[in-house]
């Protein structure tokens, strides 16, 4: 699962969005907000490259009823 560091909306694979590389490194766009994304390979399977996401850890605010 992929998740937007910025809106955090989650996407289920590469089904939902685009990896690219530019000469930043790799990365995909985030279809909600436009949010550049990171990402870094992992190895390879066969003649796949495996990628995962990468970046700040996303931590949940917990939501508080004052």
């Amino acid at each position: 699962m992929l998740q937007c560091i910025r809106c955090h909306e989650t996407f289920t694979g590469f089904s939902e969005v685009e990896p690219n590389i530019d000469s930043f490194g790799m990365h995909f766009m985030c279809p909600e907000c436009g949010r550049r994304n990171n990402l870094r390979t992992v190895g390879h399977d066969g003649d796949t490259v495996l990628i995962e996401q990468c970046g700040p850890a996303i931590i949940p605010t917990p939501v508080v009823d004052r």
